[in-house]
């Protein structure tokens, strides 16, 4: 959470029309946004700002979110953060992203109404 009451998130996805959209609704709803578009600066923006809640899309340019994912539950400063993966690949098996860590999988186009309600829960546990 930052100094205005806040909560952060973090929105890793290489589809930039994507992130615009969700983020300007994320931002009406009270959460400071940030944004990276390749696992290494989506990474590098999770130390920086060690945001409440991370979108982690399962396909990036440069690694596949999975691994992200892995990464993020073997550090001890991270090991509790909410990490919820996005796809639009529907093929994706979503046991997978469970037994890999993700507190969440989300399918897009995402109901994004029902989505924030999701985070709201997640946050309060």
């Amino acid at each position: 959470m930052n100094n205005n009451g806040q909560r952060k998130i973090l929105i890793i996805d290489d589809d930039k029309v994507f992130l615009d959209s969700i983020g300007e609704i994320f931002r009406i709803h009270n959460f400071d946004v940030f944004e990276a578009q390749t696992a290494e600066t989506g990474y590098e923006a999770l130390v920086d700002i060690v945001p409440d809640v991370v979108l982690l899309d399962i396909n990036l340019p440069d690694k596949n979110g999975f691994d992200v994912l892995k990464t993020i539950r073997a550090s001890k400063n991270f090991s509790d953060m909410i990490v919820i993966l996005i796809t639009g690949d529907s093929a994706v098996d979503i046991d997978n992203a469970f037994d890999s860590g993700a507190d969440d999988c989300v399918f897009k186009p995402i109901d994004v109404e029902k989505f924030i309600l999701r985070i709201e829960k997640l946050l309060k546990k």
